[in-house]
């Protein structure tokens, strides 16, 4: 009988971020889900680059917790429940927290460029979340992973981001945001890989 494996550092963060962002939108709003504007996240862990020049390093994880929506939160902390379920046993969790903070940190640095001040806030968990489908993807093509369960995870994790960045995005492109931590992921991945990191 072989032992259960519990993705651990997949709870945590999960956990962290629906506490976080919760807490962070009712200290706000008044509300768990009431209505907030971005830049109102600033004092709780929103940043640019002027905050990442002053130290702030804080910032660089917990801006990755918080949300300006509720419900995309929600949508994120499922996508990576689903994430962590196929590929943290695989990864191992020391690898599968690294590329959620390296690929989500910088993909949300890059992303304060292209919004006009004061809204050029980074938030939120969507470039972690990318950056690890996106070494999910290469896992898949490899074989490290398999079964339509991880295929469903992935594509429902990647194709509704991407989607929604043409359809709403001024120019219909994808935000600079995603793609940076998407290249990120394939990048991160290789390297763990190299140097013998990876579980399989």
């Amino acid at each position: 009988m072989t032992k259960r494996y519990i993705p651990y550092a997949t709870l945590v963060l999960v956990l962290s971020t629906v506490v976080v962002s919760l807490v962070v939108n009712f200290q706000i709003s008044g509300s768990l889900f009431g209505k907030i504007k971005i830049t109102e996240l600033e004092p709780f862990g929103g940043f640019t680059y002027k905050h990442i020049l002053d130290l702030e390093l804080w910032r660089l994880v917990v801006s990755q917790l918080i949300h300006v929506k509720q419900f995309h939160m929600i949508y994120n902390a499922f996508s990576l429940l689903a994430l962590g379920y196929v590929l943290e046993r695989k990864l191992g969790s020391s690898v599968f927290l690294l590329i959620w903070f390296i690929a989500g940190s910088i993909g949300t640095f890059a992303s304060t460029f292209t919004v006009p001040e004061p809204w050029n806030l980074g938030t939120g968990g969507s470039q972690a979340i990318l950056g690890l489908a996106a070494a999910g993807i290469i896992m898949y093509l490899k074989r490290h992973i398999e079964g339509k369960l991880a295929l469903t995870v992935l594509v429902l994790t990647i194709v509704p981001a991407f989607a929604l960045d043409l359809i709403f995005s001024e120019h219909h492109l994808p935000k600079v945001g995603h793609v940076v931590s998407f290249g990120l992921g394939v990048l991160l991945l290789y390297s763990f890989q190299q140097q013998g990191k990876t579980c399989y």
